[in-house]
């Protein structure tokens, strides 16, 4: 589960260096209250707050806000995916990557059924960089009104904010990986 661990930091420091909550705060200049409510991880401390722990603790704020991720929680198990369905079931993307840190990638499989597009009409992502590889069959991508028949293997870069769409023009169902980067 994404979660920063600041009251389980606070509460090791303590451990560690024999403190009191109250010696703690004397070290902080924060009141026992606060600190006794950011230990049980309640409320959201301000950045002059965390810039407070992190000196007395002597570590760096990013340190201090740093996300412990177990790499048990990378794996994203196939009965575990999202799929996202579109067009009466013509058009599925299943969430391949799971979030659990919010990283700025995604994984998405696209399977498009034969003659089946993905929108009515185009789709831009100003914020986000994709990669289109064709698996199986053969699709045609339309960027910016630009044409483009992909077939297995190919692979497409989509820079952001380029309008976009494809359509499986085939009898056969098509697979498309799609990796997609926020920039």
């Amino acid at each position: 589960m994404y979660r920063t661990q600041i009251g389980e930091k606070m509460a090791d420091y303590r451990r560690k260096n024999g403190l009191t909550l109250r010696e703690f705060s004397q070290q902080t200049n924060l009141s026992t209250a606060l600190l006794s409510q950011l230990e049980r991880n309640i409320g959201n401390p301000t950045l002059g707050i965390l810039s407070a722990l992190a000196e007395a603790m002597g570590m760096t704020v990013s340190e201090l806000v740093e996300q412990k991720v177990e790499n048990s929680e990378m794996i994203l198990r196939r009965e575990q995916r999202k799929t996202i369905v579109m067009h009466q079931g013509q058009a599925m993307y299943d969430i391949l990557a799971c979030d659990t840190c919010h990283a700025n990638l995604e994984l998405l499989l696209l399977t498009l059924e034969a003659g089946a597009e993905t929108a009515n009409g185009y789709s831009s992502h100003v914020q986000a960089e994709e990669v289109a590889y064709i698996l199986q069959g053969e699709v045609t991508i339309d960027v910016d009104g630009e044409r483009f028949v992909l077939r297995e293997e190919d692979t497409m870069r989509i820079l952001p904010g380029r309008k976009h769409c494809l359509w499986n023009h085939t009898e056969r169902e098509g697979k498309i990986l799609f990796v997609k980067s926020r920039v």
